[in-house]
């Protein structure tokens, strides 16, 4: 029946019919309106395995996220039963980490599955890495501007790559603390690839960690060891590299790079002047002859790339397209604007014919937070992607 009482046939369409209808929803929102509508569609939901993704939504502030391709704004506050005080620090993939830093507490929680791993609040130092360091534990700083990436590589083990700390590691099991990780002091990126996990230089050196038990005691070491020493050729300006792993099982590097001079002073960009001086490249690790490949196309895959999660989708009414978030964009740009749009939420990047499209405001004023040392802050935008899912996260 519909809202005046007449008969509606769209609760009796075919379980087959209503799959496919289902699978074609990109928008997550679209998906939860659609099993809401009765139990027959929700049933016929549940039967599609493998689920095609949905498109990710946008973490525009602590609360706030906008979804992919519609624009719509969902809000995700601080659950109730959460202590008061308790803040979202940001979405890695489908986690999302939150702090109450007065009480020392952290963890990461799906809010679709409401798993939830808890995170200690220190890191432990063998040895002093400073003079005026101390052996022993010291306390862990877990603010946006700190913590790059988290990643869940299995329930006994998590990897976070911190700005000041480089990476470490907790094992859930053995240990209450994180330890400081044996790494290259230039690791800016890492995911994981085959069960191992993988670190990317600011260079673009790729390195593969280890990480081992020994014994019956609660001692675990950290190795690392150099894949790819032989780089890109060096471009002009400044680069990021972000580490995704491919549709198809490919290790990948995109490089995000933008010709500005080494002395630069911030300026207004209108969007014409940012295709120019932008370029993205697509690089496969080849291990077995230890090079970088450059990529011409990607096929009917999307890459969405961004420093607390990267991952490849297959879509292929968006494929060969690198979407990249604003914010890599506007914390260069004056105001934290592109002028003659705004405050940008993401960039597309189409690979077949090398066009970009900066046209995707943000449709709320978003929050600030501050960014940099006591005395020296900078008022940055944030975002992050996030990438909710129905699926168990193992």
């Amino acid at each position: 029946m519909d809202d005046e009482g007449a008969w509606s046939p769209w609760p009796d369409l075919q379980p087959e019919l209503a799959g496919m209808v289902f699978c074609r929803l990109l928008s997550y929102g679209d998906r939860l309106r659609f099993r809401a509508v009765c139990r027959r569609w929700r049933l016929a939901a549940r039967q599609q395995h493998p689920l095609p993704p949905a498109l990710p939504w946008l973490n525009l502030d602590r609360i706030t996220y906008q979804s992919l391709p519609d624009g719509e704004v969902h809000r995700i506050p601080v659950p109730d039963e959460l202590p008061a005080g308790t803040v979202c620090r940001g979405s890695f993939d489908g986690w999302l980490l939150y702090d109450r830093s007065e009480q020392l507490e952290c963890f990461l929680r799906n809010p679709i599955s409401k798993a939830k791993i808890d995170l200690p609040y220190h890191w432990h130092c063998h040895e002093a890495i400073l003079p005026d360091d101390e052996e022993g534990r010291h306390t862990m700083c877990f603010h946006e501007s700190a913590v790059r990436r988290i990643v869940v590589c299995s329930p006994d083990l998590v990897v976070a790559a911190h700005v000041y700390l480089g990476l470490l590691f907790h094992r859930p099991s053995m240990h209450s603390t994180w330890s400081l990780a044996d790494s290259p002091s230039t690791a800016c990126n890492i995911t994981l690839y085959r069960g191992k996990l993988y670190s990317i230089s600011i260079y673009g050196e790729l390195f593969v960690h280890e990480f081992s038990h020994h014994g019956h005691g609660d001692h675990v070491s950290s190795r690392f060891e150099i894949v790819i020493d032989t780089t890109p050729p060096e471009v002009e300006g400044w680069s990021t590299h972000y580490l995704v792993v491919s549709c198809t099982g490919k290790l990948l590097m995109v490089r995000w790079r933008w010709r500005l001079p080494n002395s630069y002073t911030m300026r207004r960009w209108r969007a014409d002047e940012l295709s120019k001086a932008i370029n993205l490249d697509v690089f496969e690790a080849d291990l077995e002859k230890r090079h970088w490949s450059e990529v011409k196309e990607i096929g009917d895959q999307a890459l969405f790339v961004g420093t607390t999660c990267s991952k490849a989708l297959p879509l292929p009414d968006h494929g060969n397209r690198i979407f990249f978030l604003g914010f890599d964009i506007t914390q260069y740009c004056l105001g934290g604007i592109i002028h003659g749009i705004g405050d940008c939420a993401y960039c597309v990047y189409d690979m077949k014919n090398g066009t970009f499209i900066f046209d995707n405001p943000v449709s709320i004023k978003r929050e600030r937070l501050s960014y940099g040392s006591e005395g020296n802050l900078s008022q940055r935008w944030r975002a992050d992607w996030f990438f909710p899912s129905f699926e168990p996260w193992f």
